[in-house]
């Protein structure tokens, strides 16, 4: 039988604010969204940014873009995977994504918006659950409630950014992607 470890985030001052917020309820979620994608925008090692911004996260969404069905998209995103050689956290969270937006009536805006939800979700996954009982999120029902508000804040902001008309051009998907960036860093008012 295999086990699971989830790697907790950097302990670094970066992350101290978004574990204030995962302690302390008065802080909005917008707040606690905006620091949790601060301190990954900061990191020393593993630029996220990056990740999402790959010209292959862009060849997925527009393999979503076109997809028939779920097995198709499915299909055709394990074949550009292993074609391109280039499996990352950014390819798995784009992925997931994709197969999300299919039904969605704008699925350029849904893959963006997806794109960043998986994001905020595996980047919340890494510390939260330390808070249970402690902090904020008293249960794990509570958890998983904060969780689904950072997560729906976010894919919020990706949604309100114009999406590019098409994702067969890696350079309008990158822009797409830091404007993204841009407003999930700024602090709410």
């Amino acid at each position: 039988m295999g086990t699971s470890v989830n790697q907790s985030s950097p302990r670094t001052l970066n992350w101290s604010a978004a574990h204030a917020g995962y302690r302390n309820a008065s802080i909005p979620a917008a707040r606690v969204a905006a620091e949790v994608w601060r301190a990954a925008l900061n990191q020393e090692r593993g630029n996220i940014a990056q990740l999402l911004a790959q010209p292959v996260v862009a060849r997925l969404g527009a393999l979503a873009f076109k997809a028939e069905s779920a097995i198709d998209l499915s299909r055709k995103t394990a074949f550009e995977l292993a074609q391109s050689k280039q499996s990352s956290l950014g390819t798995e969270l784009a992925r997931r994504a994709a197969i999300q937006c299919l039904h969605a009536r704008d699925r350029v805006g849904g893959f963006a918006a997806g794109v960043f939800a998986e994001a905020t979700a595996y980047l919340v996954s890494r510390d939260l659950p330390g808070f249970v009982g402690s902090g904020r999120a008293r249960t794990v029902a509570d958890s998983l409630e904060f969780k689904a508000a950072l997560i729906n804040h976010v894919a919020g902001v990706a949604r309100s950014v114009e999406a590019p008309r098409s994702l067969d051009d890696p350079s309008g998907w990158k822009r797409h992607v830091e404007v993204i960036i841009d407003r999930l860093r700024r602090l709410p008012r």
